[in-house]
């Protein structure tokens, strides 16, 4: 594909300039600065199953963007014909504005305690945005992304977790160990998914998935694992992230407080969810570990890493 020349499909001015972005697993980014100042993400994507998903994301963010939130979504514009998306012989292409604000996914801006409160804040009104949102309709093709309940969904090289471990470059005192915590959690999901709130979540809040400016947040990017699933999921899966290189030091504790007042101050979790934060952590960790070990098996992570993994979740540091 000739992308010097993409621009005709959009009603942008043109020509354009593009410089590389760095971008996800499933696409590569560019930025394009077009001939009239306005700039504008253009992405990539050889995958053309992840269409139907394209299509759901977008509606996804019309219906967030109609919530007045004080922050910016990355909503795909329409190309000249109507359509969100531009098909060529190789790839399929998506325009997106550039957005404000700049990534803020590396220490010490990470570790920040008013970033910290702020990205709080705005996963709170994100959820309680969410809450709202009346049912998507579903694009042809589109198949809604599993719960973090539904381990043996996550990667389709896994169908039983129990059994995948064994191939894994641990020993077998390892194996028995992973085992025994998988068990535990496969165990319990269904007592959460039974007795906890369930709604429409983001699911990967993690600080490179935002844009800040003078430690506001200006944006929230990456909605690819959006879904319906334990309300309280969300807040989990931002404090795995965001405290990720101060686990065990103790300095962790205040950003984990920074960000956890800043939430539920806004978006109020009962009793039940609060208390209920350790086994979803666990039912976090365990996902997290179920799509690394399928993309171990396809050999797209290292032995290396994968020992790490074990390591991190054995040691209860949640990552």
């Amino acid at each position: 594909m000739d992308i010097s020349n993409l621009w005709t499909a959009w009603p942008v001015a043109g020509p354009w300039h593009l410089s590389p972005l760095p971008g996800g697993a499933n696409n590569h980014s560019w930025r394009a600065d077009a001939a009239d100042g306005q700039s504008y993400v253009l992405r990539l994507s050889p995958d053309p199953s992840r269409i139907p998903h394209v299509y759901y994301e977008a509606e996804l963010l019309q219906a967030l963007s109609a919530q007045n939130l004080p922050f910016r979504l990355p909503v795909p514009l329409r190309a000249s014909n109507g359509d969100l998306i531009v098909l060529s012989e190789q790839n399929f292409a998506t325009l997106y504005p550039l957005l404000p604000g700049s990534l803020q996914d590396l220490p010490p801006q990470r570790n920040d305690l008013l970033i910290a409160s702020h990205a709080g804040s705005t996963l709170a009104l994100l959820d309680a945005a969410l809450a709202t949102i009346p049912e998507i309709r579903l694009p042809a093709g589109f198949t809604p992304p599993p719960t973090f309940g539904e381990l043996a969904l996550w990667h389709p090289t896994v169908s039983d977790p129990l059994v995948a471990i064994e191939q894994l470059p641990i020993d077998r005192e390892q194996v028995r160990q992973m085992r025994t915590l998988l068990s535990g959690v496969i165990e319990d999901a269904p007592r959460l998914y039974t007795q906890l709130p369930q709604q429409l979540l983001h699911r990967d809040y993690d600080p490179a998935n935002i844009l800040i400016d003078h430690q506001q947040v200006t944006a929230v990017l990456d909605f690819e694992f959006a879904g319906k699933d334990i309300r309280v999921l969300d807040l989990c899966i931002a404090l795995s992230w965001w405290p990720s290189d101060l686990f065990g030091t103790g300095k962790e504790w205040d950003l984990i407080d920074a960000f956890g007042a800043a939430y539920t101050h806004q978006f109020l979790l009962n009793e039940e969810e609060l208390l209920a934060i350790p086994s979803v952590f666990r039912l976090r960790d365990a996902t997290s570990f179920v799509h690394r070990m399928g993309r171990y098996l396809v050999g797209i992570e290292t032995e290396a890493r994968m020992q790490q993994r074990v390591k991190h979740w054995h040691g209860s540091e949640p990552r």
